[in-house]
């Protein structure tokens, strides 16, 4: 066989999703047969069976052992064998009885249909056109629909929708690469954007028997994934449920792929997958690199565990040699080495270093009693005006712009409270410490002034809303605006550190085009993700840039129970609810390990994995020093460490007044009080967003603020 006559095999999303749910037993035999069917489809040895009653033409089982059929699609022209299912014989034959696999007209994209759903047609109409006025998308003709994706089979269905209700009712019926569109049309998003992100064959005249031209469309590709080598089939294999290793949403692949004159700012609400596309535009620009021996991509996020997660997942999509031209790190750690190769005269601290702290309260005995400003206030100050902005003496704080802060001062005022920054900043030079923040700003003026060449050349930054603007104006100094410079996602709902910024205040610009956004969340059902986003309802969100972001303009793919809020009389009554339904999980064979309890401390967090202990659960904490491994036990973790992990099951415990928030903010500053309240609402939001299959959110004694509002239409109570 030559190598034009060469087979193309691919592998579809649902065969991978069948083939996790087969006994490992049979996998093997599965992995076997798929290494030499890709070797050779055409081989004697591989036992075809026409299916009758298939839906599509070309439609053959192959035998995987006595009791399991694998279904493969080879259309009738091209030379390209698709592994579309696996399962029981019968069960095998019945799926390929109800599925039909189509090139779509308009989208040029391979679709598998699930066609028994599809209702015969209304014979009646006068019935539809009583109810076109009030059709959903009563703007758009059928050829408009159609080029979203739609089949043809559901056109009259979904054109007499006429609501979001009855769209969702759709949503098992439809393609999943048909039904997102249609959600972000009726949510109010433009048509030409939607069609745009959906649709990559709008001036191509689609040849809907060409299967082999329609796998390198990117509108197949998020469903099925070419296999060109035993060790790339393995790696989809050995874990089938993390599909994101193999296949990416259309609109993530044209991130990845994108040729940019200069940054690019990502957002997407949480487990829109921002850091898998992160992961994905290190590795695409590491494979430009293979020409250059010295270049690297530097990929890096706010915290230490966070990297630690990114490098270990890099190891599953890039090669060995890809891995060597990308430097994954905290930006707080490269700092740190980086100061370290300039002999550096300071240690650096943070803001629970014992030193800092006497330092700082020496400072605040120079505050005026005549102003009456808290603590907080000077606190503030000194984080958003007066280190932010590098001020070094009184008459640079008289001319610094202080917009956004919520207490005014005039010019005498600021005479009298800038002695309590001058102060502090002797202190920290006395001891030989210094803020990280300071020492970003450090290590950016000894790039510049010794005009320094680092090895980057693209920035990568993931968790973007958690770096501040001395770090980005840090990563702008190590690589210049050129093609490719930086790729930043993030999302503003999800700030749990206290840092802001304005991208464009850091010579990074990112308006217009070089602004994108993910809307499908992968992660959470869409009844996880709405009690999530209603914590933050009516919370100004910022977009890393100045302006508002929403949360209303991204959906979830999946369904499931609502979020189960229990507000206990007591901690015993709590402890007992949340161990009972524990209980329950593990009678239906879901691991400990896959099940979280999430607490706003480590006090709160100890407390319960102590009294689950004492009832017979074991526990294992995730702390800042460890990762989520194999070890066994129920997971304990508190909100700040639960950031980046998901499980099947998340326990928020303790949602009780003055756990969450904390404590009620001592300042008259109505900014700082709006600041606080959003980072605690963004706390709790983000340990909801954790949840993969059920959330419980549970309380004692008199329950959060945060959640007394919810309705019944929101979550499921239970006492």
């Amino acid at each position: 066989m030559t190598a034009v006559e060469m087979p193309k095999v691919a592998i579809a999303g649902d065969f991978l999703s069948a083939f996790a749910k087969i006994p490992k037993k049979q996998q093997k035999k599965v992995q076997e047969f798929i290494s030499k069917f890709r070797q050779n489809p055409t081989s004697t040895g591989i036992n075809y069976e026409k299916i009758v009653n298939a839906k599509s033409k070309g439609v053959h089982s192959v035998r995987i052992d006595q009791a399991y059929r694998g279904i493969v699609f080879k259309p009738e022209k091209g030379n390209v064998y698709m592994l579309m299912w696996v399962d029981r014989h019968d069960d095998a034959y019945t799926w390929a009885e109800r599925h039909e696999c189509m090139i779509h007209p308009s989208t040029g994209g391979i679709q598998i249909v699930d066609v028994s759903h599809v209702e015969a047609k209304e014979p009646e109409q006068p019935h539809i056109s009583k109810s076109v006025k009030h059709a959903l998308f009563k703007e758009y003709s059928s050829e408009q629909i159609s080029a979203l994706g739609v089949p043809e089979s559901f056109l009259s269905a979904v054109l007499a929708v006429t609501s979001e209700a009855e769209l969702e009712r759709l949503e098992s019926r439809l393609p999943v690469e048909a039904y997102e569109p249609l959600y972000l049309l009726s949510t109010g998003e433009d048509y030409d954007e939607v069609v745009a992100s959906y649709n990559d064959a709008t001036d191509e005249v689609i040849d809907t028997e060409d299967f082999a031209a329609a796998l390198d469309r990117a509108s197949t590709q998020r469903n099925f994934k070419l296999v060109t080598d035993d060790l790339e089939l393995q790696k989809m294999l050995n874990a089938p449920l993390e599909k994101w290793r193999v296949f990416l949403h259309p609109c993530q692949q044209k991130l990845v792929s994108k040729e940019a004159k200069g940054p690019i700012r990502v957002l997407g609400g949480a487990g829109t997958g921002k850091t898998v596309v992160a992961m994905h535009r290190a590795v695409y620009l590491a494979q430009q690199l293979s020409g250059a021996e010295q270049s690297k991509v530097l990929l890096t996020t706010f915290t230490k565990n966070l990297a630690s997660d990114i490098e270990a997942n890099l190891c599953k999509i890039a090669s060995e040699d890809e891995l060597s031209r990308i430097e994954v790190t905290n930006i707080d750690g490269w700092v740190t080495r980086f100061l370290k190769r300039f002999n550096y005269d300071f240690k650096v601290v943070y803001e629970n270093d014992e030193t800092r702290r006497k330092c700082w309260n020496y400072a605040l005995d120079q505050a005026p009693s005549s102003l009456g400003y808290q603590d907080s206030f000077y606190e503030e100050e000194w984080r958003h005006i007066v280190q932010l902005n590098d001020i070094k003496s009184k008459a640079e704080y008289f001319h610094v712009s202080r917009l956004g802060r919520g207490t005014a001062l005039s010019r005498m005022e600021r005479a009298k409270v800038w002695p309590v920054f001058e102060e502090f900043r002797n202190q920290m030079n006395r001891h030989r410490i210094r803020d990280m923040n300071d020492a970003m700003l450090d290590a950016t003026k000894i790039i510049q002034k010794q005009n320094i060449s680092l090895p980057y050349s693209s920035v990568v930054v993931d968790e973007g809303q958690d770096i501040g603007r001395q770090a980005f104006m840090l990563l702008r100094a190590l690589v210049p605006e050129q093609n490719n410079d930086m790729f930043i996602v993030g999302d503003g709902h999800q700030r749990i550190y206290r840092n802001k910024v304005v991208l464009g205040q850091c010579g990074i610009n990112v308006r217009g085009r070089r602004s994108q956004k993910l809307r499908i969340n992968y992660r959470t059902t869409e009844e996880t993700r709405r009690f999530a986003t209603a914590i933050l309802q009516d919370v100004k969100v910022d977009d890393l840039d100045g302006e508002m972001d929403k949360s209303t303009d991204y959906l979830s793919l999946y369904h499931g129970e609502k979020p189960i809020v229990s507000m206990n009389k007591d901690f015993e009554s709590e402890l007992q609810f949340i161990k009972n339904n524990i209980d329950n999980l593990i009678a239906q064979d879901v691991e400990l390990k896959d099940i979280c309890l999430v607490g706003r401390t480590n006090y709160v967090r100890d407390n319960y994995a102590k009294s689950l202990n004492e009832l017979g659960i074991d526990t294992y904490a995730l702390s800042a020093n460890n990762s989520d491994g194999s070890k066994p036990g129920l997971r304990v973790a508190t909100m700040h460490r639960v950031k980046g992990l998901e499980f099947k099951y998340i326990f928020i415990a303790a949602v009780n007044d003055g756990v969450i928030p904390l404590c009620k903010v001592n300042t008259n500053d109505p900014v700082e009080s709006r600041d606080y309240d959003f980072n605690e609402r963004a706390l709790l939001h983000v340990a909801a967003t954790r949840a993969i299959t059920g959330l419980f959110v549970t309380s004692s004694g008199s329950p959060s603020p945060y959640i007394r509002s919810f309705g019944s239409n929101d979550i499921m109570t239970a006492h």
